[in-house]
């Protein structure tokens, strides 16, 4: 069996009979950016957030660096996150001049919320926590402690288009929300994207204009910007998916659980909590697992494509060595996650997996 990590590829017939007319309206109207369809999206976007304004972008690390500076964060302030993340949470923090200050995560990978006040100094100004893998943070306790020291939170919610807590959808939990939009997240696009949620208006309009070079109106600069804007064919695509995208998550959590149920019995496994105040959306289905890297190359031997989010911590890499000198948790974790195929993937196939995984620590046990 060979059973590759995603497929992103449609068939033929699909593209023709619901891509293409879709497309056909952007290129007879020539409206490439910023177009009706640009609007549209944002609309359908903030109401499924379920927020009063939503900003699109060309990339979720915009969307970071954007809502950083539409708060006016910059050098010699501090923003608190983690290390176990992708690398545009802590750059976009650094891009503006600002410090990332990295906290430890606890065993569900998430920043732990016990670990912010130690972190905070004079010169804190927000909080990020990521909603990684699709799993929300604990935002009740998170808010709690920015509310006690007049601090911002900025959710990185790159993953979790669709993630509840306690009935809420993220990017509704925070002063900004920053969503991606790459063609790998659950509502993904055909190219980079982003998109900021909001129910600030002030904010809604500053990022507005930091897109836009700075922009008030096509003739008179308010401030000094730049060009992010998400494009009508990209836009296009995503109103298209964005009527499905409950579905799309309502299979990925079918299949996480069916793992779940499959490898319960595996003792070397573990899994990741979901607390009953969540809904997981699964933009991925990560284990923790011992002889995490032997395990991966014997999947990979039996054709099971794995991929690991993610194999470096930020605050052990070139540029931020040196910025905290440890964080047990992170570190001790980091060795054990492997992501499992979830998007293409059939029950067949789970139990493939599953099969193989039970089998190689039977023989690692003889």
């Amino acid at each position: 069996m060979n059973i590759k990590y995603i497929d992103l590829s449609i068939t033929k017939e699909k593209y023709q009979k619901e891509i293409s007319p879709l497309l056909e309206e952007v290129f007879l109207d020539g409206s490439f950016v910023g177009g009706k369809q640009v609007k549209e999206f944002e609309n359908n976007f903030a109401k499924y957030c379920d927020v009063k304004y939503a900003v699109s972008l060309n990339s979720g690390t915009d969307a970071l660096i954007m809502a950083l500076k539409s708060l006016e964060i910059g050098k010699g302030d501090e923003v608190i996150t983690v290390s176990n993340t992708f690398m545009s949470t802590a750059n976009a923090i650094e891009w503006l001049g600002a410090k990332a200050v990295f906290v430890d995560i606890n065993d569900d990978l998430l920043i732990d919320y016990e670990k912010i006040e130690e972190a905070i100094t004079d010169n804190t100004k927000a909080i990020i926590p990521v909603h990684l893998m699709g799993l929300a943070c604990d935002m009740d306790e998170i808010n709690t402690i920015a509310k006690k020291y007049n601090l911002k939170v900025i959710e990185d919610a790159a993953q979790s288009v669709g993630t509840l807590y306690k009935s809420q959808k993220t990017g509704s939990l925070s002063d900004i929300g920053c969503f991606s939009l790459h063609p790998l997240k659950n509502l993904g696009g055909i190219g980079d994207g982003g998109i900021v949620t909001t129910n600030d208006k002030k904010i809604a309009e500053k990022i507005q204009m930091l897109r836009n070079n700075g922009l008030k109106d096509r003739d008179n600069l308010e401030c000094i910007g730049i060009v992010s804007r998400l494009d009508s064919i990209n836009a296009t695509i995503l109103n298209y998916k964005i009527n499905s995208v409950d579905e799309v998550i309502k299979q990925r959590i079918k299949n996480a659980n069916f793992y779940i149920e499959c490898l319960k019995g595996v003792t070397q496994i573990v899994m990741i909590k979901v607390p009953i105040c969540k809904v997981h959306s699964y933009h991925v289905f990560v284990i923790k697992a011992k002889k995490r890297d032997e395990l991966k190359k014997y999947l990979e031997d039996n054709g099971v494509e794995t991929k690991i989010h993610y194999p470096k911590l930020i605050h052990l890499q070139k540029p931020y060595k040196g910025t905290i000198k440890k964080l047990e948790n992170s570190e001790r974790l980091i060795d054990m996650i492997l992501t499992l195929p979830l998007a293409n993937v059939n029950k067949e196939e789970i139990k493939y997996i599953c099969n193989k995984i039970e089998e190689f620590y039977s023989k690692e046990a003889n």
